[in-house]
Protein backbone atom coordinates (compact mmCIF):
# COMPACT_ATOMS: atom_id res chain seq x y z
CA UNK A 1 0.00 0.00 0.00
CA UNK A 2 1.52 3.31 -1.01
CA UNK A 3 1.35 6.33 1.21
CA UNK A 4 0.25 9.43 -0.61
CA UNK A 5 1.04 12.78 0.91
CA UNK A 6 -1.67 15.37 0.62
CA UNK A 7 -0.82 18.60 -1.14
CA UNK A 8 -1.80 21.94 0.33
CA UNK A 9 -1.83 25.37 -1.18
CA UNK A 10 -1.09 28.17 1.26
CA UNK A 11 -2.14 31.65 0.25
CA UNK A 12 -1.11 34.75 2.19
CA UNK A 13 -4.20 36.98 2.27
CA UNK A 14 -2.92 39.70 4.54
CA UNK A 15 -3.66 43.16 3.21
CA UNK A 16 -0.52 44.85 4.56
CA UNK A 17 3.23 44.18 4.51
CA UNK A 18 5.13 43.91 7.82
CA UNK A 19 6.17 47.57 7.46
CA UNK A 20 2.49 48.65 7.17
CA UNK A 21 2.39 49.40 3.48
CA UNK A 22 -0.48 47.95 1.42
CA UNK A 23 0.31 44.75 -0.43
CA UNK A 24 -0.29 44.10 -4.08
CA UNK A 25 -2.47 41.02 -3.93
CA UNK A 26 -2.78 39.07 -7.19
CA UNK A 27 -6.35 38.14 -7.92
CA UNK A 28 -7.09 34.45 -7.95
CA UNK A 29 -8.51 33.11 -11.15
CA UNK A 30 -12.23 32.64 -10.86
CA UNK A 31 -13.97 29.87 -12.78
CA UNK A 32 -16.14 31.21 -15.61
CA UNK A 33 -19.77 31.60 -14.68
CA UNK A 34 -22.26 29.55 -16.68
CA UNK A 35 -24.50 31.57 -18.91
CA UNK A 36 -27.90 32.19 -17.39
CA UNK A 37 -30.88 30.91 -19.39
CA UNK A 38 -33.27 33.51 -20.74
CA UNK A 39 -35.80 34.55 -18.09
CA UNK A 40 -39.30 33.18 -18.54
CA UNK A 41 -40.88 35.32 -15.81
CA UNK A 42 -42.90 38.44 -16.57
CA UNK A 43 -40.95 41.71 -16.16
CA UNK A 44 -42.85 42.65 -12.97
CA UNK A 45 -41.76 39.42 -11.20
CA UNK A 46 -38.12 40.05 -12.13
CA UNK A 47 -38.19 43.53 -10.61
CA UNK A 48 -39.65 42.46 -7.24
CA UNK A 49 -36.39 40.99 -5.87
CA UNK A 50 -34.49 44.12 -6.89
CA UNK A 51 -37.01 46.29 -5.07
CA UNK A 52 -36.71 44.09 -1.98
CA UNK A 53 -32.93 44.39 -2.11
CA UNK A 54 -33.19 48.18 -2.31
CA UNK A 55 -35.20 48.40 0.93
CA UNK A 56 -33.29 49.89 3.84
CA UNK A 57 -32.54 47.49 6.68
CA UNK A 58 -35.22 47.33 9.35
CA UNK A 59 -34.59 48.14 12.99
CA UNK A 60 -32.43 45.47 14.57
CA UNK A 61 -30.81 44.51 11.28
CA UNK A 62 -27.39 45.50 10.03
CA UNK A 63 -23.99 44.97 11.58
CA UNK A 64 -25.30 44.01 15.03
CA UNK A 65 -28.07 41.79 13.71
CA UNK A 66 -28.03 38.07 14.47
CA UNK A 67 -26.36 35.98 11.82
CA UNK A 68 -26.41 32.42 10.52
CA UNK A 69 -28.02 29.85 12.76
CA UNK A 70 -29.47 32.42 15.14
CA UNK A 71 -31.30 34.24 12.33
CA UNK A 72 -32.56 30.91 10.96
CA UNK A 73 -33.77 29.90 14.42
CA UNK A 74 -35.72 33.14 14.80
CA UNK A 75 -37.23 32.88 11.32
CA UNK A 76 -38.15 29.21 11.62
CA UNK A 77 -39.88 29.37 15.00
CA UNK A 78 -40.34 32.83 16.49
CA UNK A 79 -42.27 31.37 19.44
CA UNK A 80 -39.36 29.08 20.27
CA UNK A 81 -36.88 31.94 20.05
CA UNK A 82 -39.06 34.10 22.31
CA UNK A 83 -39.40 31.25 24.82
CA UNK A 84 -35.64 30.74 24.89
CA UNK A 85 -35.11 34.48 25.30
CA UNK A 86 -37.56 34.58 28.21
CA UNK A 87 -35.85 31.64 29.94
CA UNK A 88 -32.47 33.33 29.46
CA UNK A 89 -33.86 36.53 31.01
CA UNK A 90 -35.10 34.59 34.04
CA UNK A 91 -31.73 32.81 34.36
CA UNK A 92 -29.92 36.15 34.06
CA UNK A 93 -31.88 37.76 36.90
CA UNK A 94 -31.76 34.59 38.99
CA UNK A 95 -27.96 34.38 38.65
CA UNK A 96 -27.60 37.82 40.27
CA UNK A 97 -29.92 36.78 43.10
CA UNK A 98 -28.08 33.47 43.62
CA UNK A 99 -24.74 35.26 43.68
CA UNK A 100 -26.05 37.83 46.16
CA UNK A 101 -27.31 34.99 48.35
CA UNK A 102 -23.89 33.33 48.28
CA UNK A 103 -25.17 30.30 46.38
CA UNK A 104 -22.47 30.64 43.70
CA UNK A 105 -18.89 29.66 44.43
CA UNK A 106 -16.45 31.84 42.59
CA UNK A 107 -12.96 33.12 43.30
CA UNK A 108 -14.10 36.65 44.20
CA UNK A 109 -16.25 35.34 47.02
CA UNK A 110 -18.37 38.47 47.38
CA UNK A 111 -20.27 37.02 50.32
CA UNK A 112 -23.96 37.70 50.88
CA UNK A 113 -25.77 40.88 49.85
CA UNK A 114 -29.34 40.51 51.08
CA UNK A 115 -30.46 43.87 49.69
CA UNK A 116 -29.37 42.97 46.13
CA UNK A 117 -30.86 39.50 46.50
CA UNK A 118 -34.21 40.96 47.57
CA UNK A 119 -34.23 43.36 44.61
CA UNK A 120 -33.54 40.56 42.13
CA UNK A 121 -36.16 38.28 43.70
CA UNK A 122 -38.68 41.13 43.64
CA UNK A 123 -37.93 41.75 39.94
CA UNK A 124 -38.54 38.10 39.16
CA UNK A 125 -41.78 38.23 41.17
CA UNK A 126 -42.91 41.29 39.21
CA UNK A 127 -42.04 39.53 35.96
CA UNK A 128 -44.11 36.56 37.11
CA UNK A 129 -47.13 38.74 37.96
CA UNK A 130 -46.97 40.76 34.73
CA UNK A 131 -46.66 37.70 32.49
CA UNK A 132 -49.27 35.55 34.26
CA UNK A 133 -51.49 33.92 31.65
CA UNK A 134 -49.09 34.71 28.80
CA UNK A 135 -46.44 32.05 29.47
CA UNK A 136 -46.17 28.50 28.24
CA UNK A 137 -46.39 25.75 30.83
CA UNK A 138 -42.61 25.25 30.64
CA UNK A 139 -41.88 28.95 31.16
CA UNK A 140 -44.31 29.28 34.06
CA UNK A 141 -42.96 26.14 35.75
CA UNK A 142 -39.35 27.29 35.33
CA UNK A 143 -40.08 30.75 36.76
CA UNK A 144 -42.03 29.24 39.70
CA UNK A 145 -39.20 26.81 40.49
CA UNK A 146 -36.49 29.49 40.36
CA UNK A 147 -38.51 31.92 42.47
CA UNK A 148 -39.37 29.34 45.12
CA UNK A 149 -35.72 28.25 45.48
CA UNK A 150 -34.46 31.83 45.73
CA UNK A 151 -37.20 32.83 48.20
CA UNK A 152 -36.50 29.81 50.43
CA UNK A 153 -32.79 30.64 50.44
CA UNK A 154 -33.51 34.29 51.22
CA UNK A 155 -35.83 33.38 54.11
CA UNK A 156 -33.31 30.91 55.52
CA UNK A 157 -30.63 33.61 55.53
CA UNK A 158 -32.82 36.35 56.97
CA UNK A 159 -34.20 34.14 59.74
CA UNK A 160 -30.77 32.71 60.68
CA UNK A 161 -29.11 34.13 63.79
CA UNK A 162 -26.98 37.15 62.98
CA UNK A 163 -23.28 37.17 63.84
CA UNK A 164 -22.21 39.74 66.43
CA UNK A 165 -21.59 43.30 65.23
CA UNK A 166 -18.23 43.60 63.54
CA UNK A 167 -18.42 39.91 62.56
CA UNK A 168 -17.52 38.59 59.17
CA UNK A 169 -21.13 38.38 57.86
CA UNK A 170 -22.59 35.48 55.94
CA UNK A 171 -20.54 33.43 53.50
CA UNK A 172 -21.21 30.60 51.10
CA UNK A 173 -20.11 28.16 53.82
CA UNK A 174 -22.94 29.36 56.07
CA UNK A 175 -25.41 28.50 53.35
CA UNK A 176 -24.01 25.07 52.52
CA UNK A 177 -23.32 24.12 56.14
CA UNK A 178 -19.53 24.33 55.76
CA UNK A 179 -19.33 21.80 52.93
Amino acid sequence: MSEEKPTFKITDRRLFNPDGTPRDIPREEEPPLPEAPAPTEPPAARQAPAAAAAEPPRAGEGEGAPRGAEREREAAAPETAAAEDFLMLVEFLASFAADALGMVNHPGGGGVNLQLAKQCIDMLGTLQRKTRGNLTAEEAQFLDMILSQLRMQYVSLTSAPRPPQGGRGFTGGDITGGR
